[in-house]
């Protein structure tokens, strides 16, 4: 039987390629009769008519060859194998539509006799158990649960005969799965997760790898669950005592992860999986996402899947099993670095044409060229290659005043993993990264946030409560005394002066409560504690996750719809303006738009982004006369530079840069790389692929170097 559905070509066999790495597909139950396959190496969707006794069926979890099924109209449930296509029945689900959302976790095969299966529920405080052959399920209440505890979340996975289960946002339980089946809890609580700053929600998966329990915890803001931290962390045993320790790498497997579970393979050439790595599915407003996070570089790759039209909602991953062995093709690039672009080899030699053999060719060496020509060069070359000139020959060491005459523009720059204490820096302009050693890793033990940069200064905190100031290029470090309390964090900061300079000052703007209290901490050098301002408006301002701006000798922060909140430092007074007017009339969902706002030409301009590169941008200058916002068409010579916090607009070095502005992604896995910005000549993102690469804990800094004898 072969039909057409939403435009894709159906029948029921098994896409081609399926085995041979790891793919994902989708049961969606009564809403359709056809189970959809991603192929994440060759970015495809295949729809496939189920045969009639799959149909309306939801798959709950993949267990190697077995994968656990049930029914949406009459909740019967049972194991499939997908080598033999025997079936196993369970006891059929309760009635509450929530079980199908559950997370299913089992002791052993579930052709095993000792076979424990354990149904954990989100927003349930009790878990449901049985085994194959059993008639019904039994319920066994968790005591651990009051008003004040909250409930189950979801994510579970059985472990050295224990089930792990999160809790609340902080709490796992481990508990013995043999005393479950006669209704009995032997439980331990752990209780030492802390929310990363400026976390509003996240999100965790339970991996088993090498025999090791992991758990990894995706931290994301806002309506649109953008990303902004990755972290994993290990089972750690110590006298007795059970907790979760903060790793750096998963060493050469990979996870894959998708709804509430996840799964650990070694990273398989033949597999397109590239080792240390996680990867996981999440649900845009511009569609389904691939992500790759690279622990050694701490950048997210992602490609898309697929168009808005269906979600996550049951997705789940196909492995090859054993029986695939014999037809695995070896996938020359990985999930992320396969390519449409079709690239030329070079050969390791150059042939040069010769009209004339005879010919006598005079070559004159390098330090003979005029020096005056070789300053000619410099306005041409990027920062980096400025530098570089003059240890080519002696001579071209006498070129006056390098630096000067190099072009200089903003760099993104980011901090791969901890334990290759360096910094990296992408120049997007010449399409080039470099890497410079920094001993700032060192003593870091806890999540580092580039939060803003000005003249080659970059502040960077370090977990919840502490700061510090650090020049890349020049490899100085100020640290600032630790913030007011332990979970302390900033919507907002900058700073005053040269950090080295005495009349440094640095402010950080914290607003509580919906905006209804504002704290502005500030410090300078000699002080041992921050001096914390306290203000209760009386129109509370909702502020956007953006740096505020020193415009004319005061701080003007942008708030989420496009309204000014202006701190004077000198007054130490803080007002929100009653014009402009807001940009949108009703409040929007905080993290659907990046909010900037950036000194421009003499006054201020806001930038309103989405995630979704589909969406155009918006940019407004603000008309000082009349205290209006004025939609602005375009940039004429001037390139604007946008982080998630940080911005910066400068002259534009060439013609052909002009009026783009550039966000903090790059082409992931080409050589060379190529930024990504947004033309306001024709109102769209330019980049020549789908997979897209984004840092993430990066700023955009002006490059300060200097020449060393």
């Amino acid at each position: 039987m072969e039909g057409e559905i939403l435009g894709c070509k159906c029948d029921n066999s098994l896409p081609r390629s399926f085995g041979n790495w790891p793919w994902l597909f989708q049961m969606h139950g009564s809403k359709k009769i056809t189970c959809s396959f991603f192929d994440p190496i060759n970015n495809s969707l295949e729809e496939r008519i189920l045969p009639e006794f799959l149909r309306g069926k939801v798959c709950l979890g993949c267990y190697g060859e077995w994968i656990l099924l049930a029914d949406e109209l009459t909740r019967e449930c049972f194991f499939l194998s997908i080598i033999s296509f025997s079936k196993i029945y369970i006891p059929s689900f309760p009635e509450s539509p929530d079980f199908f959302h559950s997370v299913v976790s089992i002791t052993s095969p579930p052709n095993t006799s000792d076979c424990i299966v354990v149904l954990v529920c989100s927003e349930k405080t009790s878990l449901l158990v049985c085994s194959p052959g059993r008639k019904r399920w039994r319920k066994v209440p968790l005591k651990y649960f009051n008003r004040n505890t909250g409930s189950l979340r979801g994510p579970s996975i059985i472990y050295n005969e224990r089930l792990f289960a999160m809790a609340t946002i902080s709490v796992t339980l481990v508990i013995d799965v043999a005393p479950l089946i006669s209704g009995c809890v032997k439980m331990t609580v752990i209780n030492d997760l802390k929310p990363c700053p400026r976390t509003y929600s996240w999100y965790t998966y339970l991996v088993e790898c090498a025999g090791d329990l992991f758990l990894v915890l995706v931290h994301s803001y806002g309506c649109g669950q953008l990303i902004t931290y990755i972290e994993v962390r290990r089972l750690e045993l110590s006298c007795n005592e059970i907790h979760w320790r903060r790793v750096q790498d998963i060493g050469d497997h990979a996870f894959f992860l998708a709804g509430r579970c996840g799964r650990s393979l070694p990273a398989n050439k033949a597999w397109g999986a590239q080792p240390n790595c996680i990867y996981v599915p999440v649900n845009y407003s511009d569609g389904v996402r691939l992500y790759k996070f690279c622990l050694d570089d701490q950048v997210l790759n992602f490609t898309f899947l697929q168009e808005n039209n269906g979600g996550l909602d049951r997705l789940q991953w196909s492995f090859p099993t054993k029986n695939d062995s014999c037809r695995m093709q070896t996938v020359e690039e990985d999930m992320f670095n396969s390519s449409d672009v079709v690239r030329s080899k070079e050969t390791d030699s150059t042939v040069i044409g010769k009209e004339d053999e005879n010919e006598v060719v005079t070559l004159r060496k390098w330090d003979e060229l005029p020096i005056e020509l070789v300053e000619l060069l410099f306005p041409r070359l990027s920062l980096v290659d400025c530098l570089r000139l003059p240890s080519v020959c002696k001579g071209w060491s006498k070129a006056s005043s390098v630096i000067q005459k190099g072009r200089v523009w903003p760099w993104l720059m980011y901090l791969p993993n901890l334990k290759y204490q360096s910094c990296k820096f992408f120049d997007p302009l010449s399409c080039k990264e470099y890497t410079l050693k920094s001993d700032v890793a060192v003593v870091a033990r806890d999540h580092l946030a580039l939060r803003f940069s000005k003249d080659g200064w970059v502040i960077i905190t370090e977990g919840n409560n502490r700061v510090f100031i650090l020049n890349p290029f020049s490899a100085q470090v100020i640290n600032l005394p630790p913030l007011p309390s332990k979970n302390y964090f900033f919507d907002g900061i900058s700073f005053i002066s040269q950090p080295t300079s005495p009349d440094f000052i640095i402010y950080g703007f914290f607003f509580q409560k919906y905006g209804e209290f504002v704290e502005i901490s500030t410090w300078c050098p000699g002080e041992e504690e921050w001096t914390v301002l306290e203000f209760q408006p009386s129109i509370p301002f909702f502020p956007s996750s953006n740096n505020p701006v020193l415009f004319q000798g005061e701080f003007y922060c942008l708030g989420r719809k496009g309204e000014l909140g202006v701190f004077n430092p000198e007054l130490e007074t803080w007002n929100v303006l009653c014009k402009p007017g807001p940009v949108y009339l009703t409040e929007p969902c905080y993290g659907d738009e990046y909010c900037h706002l950036l000194e421009f030409n003499g006054g201020l301009i806001s930038v309103f982004r989405s995630d979704d590169t589909k969406r155009p941008m918006r940019v407004f200058k603000l008309n000082h006369s009349e205290m209006v916002w004025e939609k602005l068409e375009h940039l004429a010579n001037m390139t604007l530079f946008v982080d998630r916090r940080n911005s910066i607009a400068i002259l534009s070095p060439e013609k052909k840069y002009a009026n783009r502005i550039y966000v903090p992604r790059f082409e992931g896995g080409m050589d060379p790389m190529k930024g990504m910005f947004y033309s306001m000549e024709d109102n769209r993102y330019h980049l020549s692929t789908r997979r897209v690469a984004e840092p993430l804990t990066c700023v955009w800094i002006e490059p300060h170097l200097h020449l060393q004898n």
